[in-house]
């Protein structure tokens, strides 16, 4: 089956990281957003890059997904990662890898220093969108739209763990729940200029839509003991985030039960200690020439100099 997942992206876009200043929802419209401008483009200082790779697949049904994304040089078309290439002192370059895993997923190996995006993720994502799309009576782009937001929040999901990894991050608690706080704190932060608050929104629902693909309602203890928490958590950790930008703007979020009222109520506080919290863990590792994201981010911390 040919699946047809590529696309093309324009510079970053910005949507500022103080939930006072956050973009407005997808459902009701209350006022626009302070917080859109175009970021200027760093000077890209001589420091490791990312590297992007594109392996052969052996299946024969996954050949035409892999002649696509590597027609379309794929990896250069995800905004958040392009904005993030070279940003970071890293001891040595990340390679990202488009390869047949045998199975859906994505994965960072340590030993390679390489994020793996399997061509089985694409082909279940779009999938996915298909089955969505017919159910609910979606517009002919749907599917498209839903393995794009997605993968780009798996891939930069473990660009997290290469972070942690590579420059050795303290993280207390659960590292795949801190990576996904940084996977949406990048998406918000560096989505395409031509994406709008509102799609940007839309991004991160559909991104969440797909940690219940799995979901089965019943679970073992094998499952609550998972280094990953329950696809259910995930998922409403990502809805809190997301409210926690704009909780006036959306409001709507609590009486469509994507939210409790209880968790709700703190959503802004967590929203603004993650995104704390994760600028002092990186804001020391920031190559040469992006100046311009430390003094955004001492600004957000309120530091002096």
């Amino acid at each position: 089956m040919a699946v047809a997942i590529v696309g093309c992206a324009s510079a970053p876009t910005s949507i500022a990281l103080d939930p006072a200043a956050a973009p407005v929802g997808q459902r009701t419209v209350h006022r626009t957003p302070r917080s859109v401008v175009r970021a200027t483009p760093a000077v890209r200082p001589a420091v490791p890059r990312f590297e992007y790779a594109y392996e052969p697949p052996q299946s024969a049904d996954l050949k035409p997904i892999y002649a696509q994304v590597r027609e379309a040089d794929l990896w250069r078309q995800l905004p958040e990662v392009q904005a993030i290439d070279g940003m970071f002192v890293l001891p040595r370059p990340l390679r990202l890898v488009m390869a047949e895993c045998g199975g859906a997923g994505a994965l960072y190996r340590p030993a390679g220093t390489e994020v793996v995006l399997c061509y089985e993720t694409l082909r279940a994502l779009y999938e996915r969108g298909q089955d969505q799309q017919r159910t609910l009576g979606l517009g002919e782009g749907y599917p498209l739209r839903y393995v794009r937001a997605s993968m780009r929040f798996m891939v930069l999901h473990e660009i997290g763990h290469a972070l942690v990894d590579l420059l050795d991050l303290p993280v207390t608690g659960r590292q795949e729940d801190a990576v996904d706080q940084l996977a949406t704190i990048l998406m918000l932060r560096f989505a395409s200029g031509d994406e709008t608050p509102e799609e940007v929104i839309d991004n991160m629902r559909l991104a969440a839509n797909w940690l219940l693909s799995n979901s089965t309602g019943a679970y073992d203890l094998h499952a609550y003991a998972d280094v990953h928490a329950l696809g259910e958590q995930r998922y409403f950790n990502l809805q809190c985030m997301i409210f926690g930008t704009d909780p006036a703007g959306f409001a709507d979020m609590v009486a469509a039960r994507d939210l409790t009222p209880e968790r709700a109520a703190g959503c802004e506080r967590e929203m603004r200690q993650v995104v704390r919290a994760w600028l002092r863990l990186l804001l020391p590792y920031l190559a040469p020439g992006h100046e311009v994201y430390a003094e955004e981010a001492k600004r957000y911390l309120g530091w002096e100099g």
